[in-house]
C-alpha cells in the first residue's frame, strides 16, 4: 500500500515538473520569436510574441524589458512603462541600469517631441513612471 502511494507521488511530482517545463519553453519560443523580430526593427510584429511570452511566464523579466523596448521603439511611451516597471521588479541589478536609461530616453523623447507641451506632459509622464497608482492628474 505504502509502495503504491510513494509512485503515485512520484509521478505526479514527475508530471507536473514536464507541465512546467512545457509552459516555461513555449514562453521561451515565444520570446525568442519576439526578439528576433525585435532585432529586424519588427516592433509590431514583435510585441504580440513577447506579450505572449509575459502571459505563459509571469517572472520572465527579460520578455517584460524587450515588450517595454517594443512601444518604445513604436513611440507608445505610455503603452511602455507598465512592462517596463515589471522588468525593473524582476530583474537583476545590471538589467536593472539598462531599464532606467530606457526610460529616461522615454522621458527626454517625450519632452522633445512637442517643446511648447513638454514640460506638462513629461512632469505627468514622470509623475506615471514614479507613482504607476496616479493618473496625469494624480488621481484614479
Amino acid at each position: 500500500m505504502r509502495r503504491g502511494i510513494v509512485v503515485l507521488i512520484g509521478a505526479a511530482l514527475i508530471l507536473q515538473s514536464c507541465v512546467g517545463l512545457g509552459i516555461r519553453s513555449q514562453a521561451q519560443e515565444e520570446f525568442d520569436t519576439g526578439l528576433a523580430l525585435f532585432n529586424q526593427g519588427r516592433y509590431a510584429e514583435a510585441t504580440p510574441h513577447l506579450d505572449r511570452a509575459t502571459r505563459l511566464n509571469p517572472e520572465f523579466g527579460k520578455a517584460y524589458l524587450y515588450l517595454g523596448r517594443s512601444y518604445v521603439s513604436l513611440g507608445k511611451w505610455k503603452e511602455a512603462l507598465p512592462p517596463l516597471r515589471t522588468a525593473y521588479r524582476l530583474s537583476p541589478e545590471e538589467t536593472q541600469r539598462e531599464i532606467v536609461n530606457v526610460l529616461l530616453d522615454i522621458l527626454f523623447s517625450e519632452a522633445l517631441s512637442d517643446p511648447a507641451a513638454g514640460a506638462r506632459d513629461s512632469s505627468s509622464l514622470l509623475r506615471e513612471m514614479l507613482n504607476p497608482g496616479l493618473g496625469p492628474k494624480g488621481i484614479e
